[in-house]
Formats: C-alpha cells, sequence, structure tokens
C-alpha cells in the first residue's frame, strides 16, 4: 500500500513538471504579436509628429523676421517676406501718402530732428506729383504714454488716416520698410538726420519714380 502511494505521488509530480514545461514551450499567441506592431506604429506616428513640431516651430520662427542690410551707412531693416525693394513699393504705391510727425511739447529739441527729416519724405513724394499730407503727434514730455494732442488732424480734413510714413526720434538710426503694416518707419537721432535725412528722401524718390514708370508702361 505505501509503494502503491509513492508511486501515485510520483505520477502527479511528473505529470505535474510535464505540463509546467508544455506550458513553457507553447509558442506566443498572435495576440502578442499584434501587439508588438502596435508599438511600431505607435513610434511611427510619434516621429511623424515630432517632425511636424519641429517643421511647425520653424515656419512660425521665419513669421515676421527682418533682414537689414547698410546703404551708403544708412541701416535699412525690412520685412524677410520681400524684398527692401519690393516692400517700399508696396508702401509708396498707396494713396495719399500720410507722414506723421511724433514730436515732444515745451519745445523739445527732438521736434527740428523729426522735421528735417519728414520734409525730405514729403518733398519727395510731392515732387513725384503723388498726393501727401502730414500731422504732428505732440506727446507730452512728462507722460509719454498719454494720448498726443494733433496738429493738422481732425474731423475736417483726411490727414488722420493711417500713417503710411512715421518719422520719429529713437536710437535705431534706420529705415524700416514694413509692407504687412502698409509703413515705413523712419527712426534717427540727431546724427542720423544731419548725415541721412536726405537720404531718405532720395531712396522714396528713386522708389516713386520707378512706380511712376511701371503705371505708365
Amino acid at each position: 500500500m505505501t509503494n502503491g502511494k509513492k508511486e501515485e505521488k510520483k505520477g502527479e509530480k511528473t505529470e505535474g513538471k510535464t505540463s509546467e514545461k508544455k506550458q513553457e514551450n507553447k509558442p506566443e499567441k498572435t495576440g502578442e504579436k499584434s501587439s508588438g506592431y502596435d508599438k511600431k506604429e505607435i513610434a511611427l506616428w510619434t516621429a511623424a509628429f515630432i517632425v511636424f513640431v519641429i517643421v511647425a516651430f520653424f515656419a512660425m520662427q521665419s513669421l515676421g523676421k527682418t533682414k537689414s542690410y547698410v546703404l551708403d551707412g544708412m541701416r535699412v531693416e525690412y520685412d524677410a517676406s520681400m524684398t527692401a525693394d519690393q516692400g517700399l513699393r508696396v508702401v509708396l504705391s498707396q494713396s495719399p501718402q500720410i507722414v506723421r510727425l511724433e514730436t515732444y511739447n515745451a519745445s523739445d529739441s527732438r521736434n527740428s530732428i523729426v522735421a528735417i527729416i519728414a520734409a525730405e519724405a514729403i518733398r519727395n513724394i510731392a515732387y513725384a506729383n503723388r498726393t501727401v499730407s502730414a500731422y504732428a503727434a505732440v506727446y507730452d514730455v512728462n507722460n509719454t504714454a498719454a494720448a498726443p494732442n494733433l496738429i493738422n488732424c481732425n474731423e475736417n480734413n483726411s490727414n488722420c488716416g493711417t500713417p503710411t510714413i512715421i518719422v520719429r526720434y529713437g536710437s535705431c538710426n534706420c529705415l524700416k520698410i514694413l509692407p504687412s503694416q502698409n509703413q515705413i518707419i523712419v527712426e534717427g537721432d540727431n546724427s542720423f538726420a544731419t548725415t541721412h535725412a536726405s537720404k531718405v528722401g532720395q531712396v522714396i524718390a528713386m522708389v516713386e519714380a520707378e512706380i511712376a514708370n511701371s503705371t505708365t508702361s
């Protein structure tokens, strides 16, 4: 009797071990293989998404970028979307041309610098037989954040339209061409007005001549 029980136990152990081995040797289920393909697909989609984000980032970076060059000592900044000449033609082809002089009250010395530059721009636009008007925005030197008083600009005239040219005192000492805003900004200090005011006028005159030739041809 004892031998029979021992043999039964041995048989149970042997069967248990063989069944465990069979289970270990069973091939993986098809479901597990498909999950492997899912991981590959996820990796591909992730890589594609990363590429898309990188491309979008650089595209956004390029928007609104400006380029610059020096023209006879004068710095010229312009939208990277087009050349400086193209940008000037976009702005200066508008009619009428409206020049805004950003000045200060209390006989501020900066006003004469703005006036010198603006006079060159206005003179050359008028010389090209284009309609041009101008007005002054007078800021309070004690509170430049406050809205300025406007001279030669009221409800009885059209001088208060969106300016195509803004002349102001500042440290840029440059000509900014912003065709996306339909504006040219001339910003400079005393040295800029002395050296480059006439050059601003010459650039405007040259582009106005190009516009006139393109319309007549």
